[in-house]
C-alpha cells in the first residue's frame, strides 16, 4: 500500500510539473485598440487556425498561440477601417503590437 501511495505521489507531481513548464512556455500576442470602442472583435489567423475575442473595456486584447505566423484582424466598428497585422510569434514570448490606431 506504501509503494503504491508514493508511486501515486511521484506520478502526480511529475504531472504537475510538465503542466507547470509547459504554462511557462506559452506564447501570447497582444495589443491595444484605439479609440477604445472602435472594435467589434480582434481575430488571430494561422492558417486554418483562429481565435476570436472581443476587446477588454480599455481596448486591450490578448490571444494564447503556438508559435508561427499569425495574422490579426481588427474587425472596426463603422466610421472606423479594419486593420491587418502581422505577427510573429516566437515559442514561449509576447508578441506586442502595443497600441494600434484605427482610421477613419
Amino acid at each position: 500500500m506504501k509503494k503504491t501511495l508514493a508511486t501515486l505521489i511521484v506520478i502526480v507531481i511529475a504531472v504537475a510539473s510538465l503542466h507547470a513548464v509547459r504554462v511557462m512556455r506559452q506564447s501570447t500576442i497582444s495589443g491595444r485598440i484605439s479609440p477604445t470602442d472602435a472594435a467589434e472583435v480582434v481575430i488571430a489567423i494561422n492558417g486554418t487556425d483562429s481565435l476570436k475575442i472581443k476587446p477588454a473595456e480599455g481596448g486591450g486584447f490578448s490571444f494564447i498561440v503556438q508559435p508561427g505566423a499569425w495574422k490579426v484582424w481588427i474587425d472596426a466598428k463603422k466610421p472606423y477601417k479594419d486593420a491587418l497585422l502581422d505577427a510573429d510569434v516566437k515559442e514561449g514570448q509576447t508578441t506586442q503590437l502595443g497600441e494600434i490606431k484605427l482610421q477613419q
